[in-house]
């Protein structure tokens, strides 16, 4: 590692209980040991209280910019300049933009971008663009379809992917239950992109295909705008018997613990933090093909990639895996091996600590990081 402490600068927009805000803190978490890290948060709202107690247990250094919007990037500047920080890593559009403009401004010698989905609002990814191609020295995806977009989009080649990283539960095999139904389960925000009416839509051709002797539940986690065309939809459905809605969810590992089968109907994505928490409780997986899913989801070895929308095969492969204990297992234990192999959170600091080393000598290809001829990894 380098021997000198780096003073680093992490931007996110709130403490909200979004896949980005919760990899803010990770990698804050990553760094903290090894150089000089301040969290800076735009908004004070949302607030997550999860989040907040990940940096009191964590004792990550974070400070607050002004409520008032025209005040922050005043605030910003003066603790840029104040701190002669480093280094800036950002993770969402506001956050980015802000960061590109104040940190050019307070002479910063080196600020990273971030784009975390393949779609967004035009004038979000035009905005994205221009900071990438003028301001920023580099943009960081956190998944390949992102990466692709990009490139697609007109960013210049200044973009390279660093997946996200989880911290790895130790590995408990789980063991086959044949009395009950098989619990299926999905976590996200209820939003339209994470495609509720496609999920229902499955679960309702599944309780027609299902053989005889077979029954499942299935739960949804999550809170947004998206709750009463759900709760509507179940009803028109007739599924009040097998599914329900959980907005209040205090321990998300517990209910994946007593879960069986993950199921995932995005019709984008990143790199799904839902998808690995999954992982990490050795779920098998049943997932459309959005953002870098198929990377996480290794088709028939730890679960089944379908086409996005494709109701029908989705509950094919839920079939597939309610109707056998045995491959459940197979997959869920292969779900684990993958995650600790390839998204551990020894993997995502080792990346993010040997990127910092050697800043001034990155080359980026195929949206790789690379320093002279050594690969990131």
């Amino acid at each position: 590692m380098s021997k000198k402490r780096k003073k680093i600068c992490i931007t996110i927009n709130s403490l909200g209980p979004g896949g980005a805000e919760k990899q803010c803190l990770l990698l804050a978490k990553a760094l903290s040991p090894y150089h000089s890290v301040t969290v800076v948060i735009l908004n004070p709202g949302p607030l997550y209280r999860p989040r907040l107690t990940f940096i009191e247990e964590e004792q990550l250094n974070h400070v607050y910019l002004a409520k008032n919007p025209l005040k922050r990037p005043f605030g910003l500047m003066r603790f840029l300049k104040r701190q002669q920080i480093d280094i800036i890593f950002s993770f969402l559009p506001t956050d980015t933009l802000l960061s590109s403009i104040c940190g050019k401004l307070a002479g910063v010698p080196l600020v990273f971008g971030g784009i975390r989905n393949s779609y967004m609002a035009n004038a979000k990814f035009i905005a994205l663009k221009l900071v990438n191609n003028y301001l920023l020295n580099y943009t960081i995806a956190n998944n390949f379809a992102a990466y692709r977009s990009a490139i697609d989009f007109g960013f210049k080649k200044k973009v390279f992917v660093i997946s996200n990283g989880i911290d790895i539960r130790p590995y408990v095999e789980r063991k086959h239950v044949g009395v009950g139904p098989v619990h299926i389960i999905s976590l996200g925000r209820l939003v339209p992109q994470k495609e509720y009416a496609t999920a229902l839509k499955c679960i309702a051709h599944l309780k027609g295909i299902l053989d005889e002797g077979y029954s499942f539940t299935y739960t949804i986690v999550g809170q947004g705008p998206e709750k009463e065309k759900i709760m509507t939809d179940i009803k028109a459905r007739e599924l009040e018997n097998q599914v329900k809605v959980v907005t209040d969810a205090s321990d998300i590992y517990g209910m994946l613990d007593d879960s069986d089968v993950y199921l995932c109907t995005s019709s984008f994505e990143g790199v799904s933090n839902a998808i690995m928490e999954a992982m990490n409780c050795a779920l098998p997986l049943v997932a459309t093909d959005a953002g870098d899913n198929a990377r996480l989801v290794l088709h028939q070895k730890n679960g089944f990639i379908t086409p996005i929308h494709d109701a029908i095969a989705l509950a094919n492969f839920l079939k597939k895996l309610i109707q056998s204990p045995e491959l459940r297992i197979q997959m869920g234990n292969a779900s684990h091996t993958h995650l600790a192999k390839n998204f551990s959170f020894a993997t995502f600091q080792k990346k993010y600590l040997k990127l910092i080393e050697n800043s001034s000598s990155i080359q980026t290809r195929n949206g790789e990081v690379h320093y002279g001829e050594t690969n990131v990894s």
